[in-house]
């Protein structure tokens, strides 16, 4: 036997659906919502006058979130889903939702045009907007965007160049350590500006902040500072001629490197020859 379908009467909806004072088009689905809902409250008992306005104050918050984000430019779909969940979730969670919803009825290209419209409806800075929009399909929540936005903005104000305030603002999101931030988007600036793409210049910027986060501390003296930076030519140059052990090669350069500034100090590279010999000999003559 199917379960009773319980009904609020007509009288009582339409005097609730008219203190929304919104479109009578709408009447219809809040109808739809506060059914719904004393049915999903009232369940193997006869709804009481306190369960039907329960119901009618659900369906209420349903409208007031619905229509906020159909006047926001959201199509009826994010609408709808979104205000499901928010009734009872939190934005994030609301909005990826919605988002799913989307992607499932009209697919994963007209999921992301919604992004612009509702980053607006959370904020108007159009630096925050982009960066919801973008951001968004990696899961950050609202407040990790802001963050972000707020970091980015600063240091672009401070007169810092883009490149290095989005990575520095990037990088704090998963390491928030400025010291480290720092490492990691001024090397990756470095890199960019010395022609080099994207992915490789992020592989040194990890390499450099790996180095310094291992090793810095301990040889924080001129002969440390020179293995540093003699692993960091030869992991570059390693990076940028496509090498297949960039890390061998940078452990063998640095070796190389070091004995040619102190030779006095620097027992000479092990005489079994390396890998890499002849290249490094070859960098090392003309001052690599």
């Amino acid at each position: 036997m199917d379960e009773q379908k319980w009904n609020i009467s007509e009288e009582t909806l339409k005097v609730a659906f008219g203190k929304l004072e919104i479109d009578a088009i709408y009447y219809p689905l809040f109808v739809e919502k506060a059914t719904k809902a004393l049915n999903d409250i009232a369940i193997g008992y006869d709804p009481e006058q306190d369960d039907i306005d329960d119901s009618l104050e659900i369906a209420t918050k349903f409208m007031n979130i619905y229509i906020g984000q159909i006047d926001a430019g959201l199509s009826e779909t994010w609408a709808e889903t979104y205000a499901d969940h928010r009734i009872g979730e939190d934005v994030d969670d609301s909005a990826w939702e919605a988002f799913k919803a989307v992607d499932k009825s009209r697919g994963y290209k007209e999921a992301k045009t919604e992004l612009v419209p509702f980053a607006r409806f959370l904020d108007d800075d159009p630096s925050f907007v982009e960066n919801y929009a973008y951001f968004f399909i990696y899961k950050w929540t609202i407040e990790d965007v802001k963050e972000f936005t707020r970091i980015q903005k600063s240091l672009i104000e401070k007169g810092k160049s883009e490149v290095y305030a989005r990575e520095y603002a990037l990088h704090h999101n998963s390491t928030p350590d400025d010291n480290f931030c720092h490492l990691f988007a001024s090397k990756f600036e470095e890199c960019i500006n010395k022609g080099f793409g994207t992915d490789k210049a992020y592989t040194i910027a990890e390499a450099y902040e790996n180095l310094y986060e291992e090793y810095w501390s301990e040889d924080n003296n001129l002969l440390g500072i020179e293995a540093h930076n003699g692993y960091m030519k030869g992991f570059e140059y390693a990076i940028d001629n496509d090498i297949d052990s960039p890390k061998i090669f940078a452990e063998e350069y640095e070796k190389a490197y070091l004995h040619s500034l102190f030779p006095d100090k620097e027992e000479p590279p092990c005489k079994i020859k390396g890998k890499y010999d002849d290249i490094i000999s070859k960098l090392l003559a003309n001052k690599a």
